[in-house]
């Protein structure tokens, strides 16, 4: 897209904020967002200035309960993005829609995003581009935000944070696009008005047990290679206990398995492999945090792999097991994710069910994307 269309578009974004409406607790923020790609491999593709904006319906809530004091009266919202990434020829432009949480701070608001992102080149287009393989790709977003009195009626919002786009290691190569961003943006004066707490926040502490259920799926290989390679599934599941604080932060360990197809298949067609008598499975201990916001959770988990004995000879082929990055991805696994509970959170139900969307990595490199099923037990 030529750059007077662009900037064409982005200002059109721009003006909506003279027609949004601003109901009460309800509000549509337009915002431009100029910023850069920050590389994460060597001798990558030129690229100018990322330039974008977005446009984010928020709703508050005035209520007095114990979801809005834990997290001091947040903001609730999706975003839809596009995105001009400094390098049309080999990017191309990303689309991204996300739900989006707004925790407000001491100054300003922090925010935090995940969702789905659209990119219109891929490494199928253009093979100077390692860092998206596939059209569809999870999006994240981290934003810091401050407000500042522009006139009676309107504030002028500052804004910077990192973006994200990735698929999670399900079409190589994939090394995933990050960028650094600045942000802009006009509010109404009644925009996000810090509240104070009126009351104090009930101390608790409610046991509580998790089983779930998920399968995945992935291509074999490292960060780049091979491309076009077949896509197997991921089984997996896991058992935890853990302990709910102040109604809205759970703690949790336990234990869980994985079966990789992947693993599985080689094993098969390996005389050798089969001699030494490895297994496809993955057994690890894991340990997570979560952020329940009503039928929402936000989880993020890290742990340790008891047994995953076909790691080695994966990362002889495909990767180096000298390294000390070799090291730390075959001891620690991590994983994030959303939550969709089908009972409210904050009514402290003794069943509930949940299904789940989460990037599973080695340490931080992407390994498999999943969605899961899972079952919460409430002692009370």
């Amino acid at each position: 897209m030529p750059l007077l269309k662009t900037i064409t578009v982005i200002a059109f974004f721009a003006t909506l904020q003279f027609t949004a409406f601003s109901q009460k607790n309800n509000y549509l923020i337009p915002e431009v967002m100029i910023g850069s790609i920050v590389p994460n491999y060597m001798n990558g593709p030129q690229f100018g200035p990322r330039i974008g904006a977005a446009i984010t319906y928020y709703k508050s809530s005035n209520e007095d309960t114990p979801t809005n004091q834990y997290y001091k009266f947040p903001l609730i919202g999706i975003q839809a993005g596009f995105h001009r990434l400094g390098n049309p020829f080999v990017y191309g432009n990303e689309l991204n829609v996300m739900p989006v949480l707004g925790l407000n701070l001491k100054k300003g608001m922090f925010q935090w995003g995940i969702g789905t992102s659209y990119f219109t080149k891929t490494h199928q287009q253009n093979e100077l581009n390692k860092s998206i393989g596939s059209h569809f790709n999870w999006a994240f977003q981290w934003m810091y935000y401050r407000n500042f009195k522009l006139t009676d009626h309107n504030n002028i919002r500052l804004g910077f944070g990192y973006h994200h786009s990735s698929n999670g290691h399900t079409q190589l190569p994939n090394y995933g696009l990050n960028s650094a961003v600045l942000s802009v943006a006009l509010t109404p004066s009644t925009f996000n008005i810090a509240k104070s707490n009126s009351k104090e926040i009930p101390k608790s502490r409610e046991v509580f047990i998790v089983a779930r259920s998920g399968i995945g799926f992935h291509e074999l290989g490292s960060t780049t290679s091979p491309v076009g390679g077949d896509k197997k599934l991921v089984f997996s599941s896991s058992f935890g206990v853990g302990i709910t604080f102040k109604q809205h932060f759970r703690w949790y360990a336990g234990f869980g398995t994985r079966h990789y197809q992947h693993y599985a298949d080689s094993i098969a067609n390996s005389p050798i492999l089969q001699e030494l008598e490895i297994h496809p499975n993955n057994h690890f201990f894991m340990m997570g945090i979560e952020y329940l916001i009503y039928h929402v959770g936000i989880s993020i988990e890290g742990g340790i792999n008891l047994s995953k004995p076909f790691y080695y000879h994966f990362a002889e082929e495909y990767e180096n097991t000298e390294s000390i990055k070799y090291t730390l991805k075959k001891i620690f696994p991590s994983r994030m994710g959303i939550k969709l509970y089908l009972l409210n959170t904050a009514k402290k139900p003794k069943h509930n069910l949940y299904i789940s969307a989460h990037i599973n990595a080695n340490f931080g490199q992407a390994d498999f994307s999943e969605a899961s099923l899972g079952y919460v037990y409430n002692f009370q």
